[in-house]
């Protein structure tokens, strides 16, 4: 049953993950023609500055993975539970 429970973090520790990844989006690189230099005239006061794409793909990546893991991890602890309580009924059965 012990399984069951550490599967369902992952798949919460996972969602957690995807929710982080959703609110740092990659900045847009091209926001001046000046060629990577600050724009005088652009207002830096709402500018977002987010993760860089290789972290932002890196926590969809890991996060999709937390949730796979979880989700295998609860079907085969279900699995394995369901596997147990049919053993103690059929060996309490005359």
């Amino acid at each position: 049953m012990r399984q069951v429970f550490v599967g369902a973090a992952l798949v919460i520790a996972g969602i957690a993950a995807f929710i982080e990844a959703s609110s740092h989006p990659p900045e847009l690189r091209d926001r001046c023609s000046t060629g990577g230099k600050a724009c005088l005239t652009e207002d830096f006061s709402e500018v977002h500055i987010g993760l860089s794409n290789t972290a932002y793909d890196l926590l969809r990546i890991g996060a999709w993975a937390l949730v796979i893991v979880g989700v295998l991890l609860v079907i085969t602890g279900l699995i394995g539970y369901w596997g147990a309580q049919s053993g103690r009924r059929e060996r309490s059965t005359p």
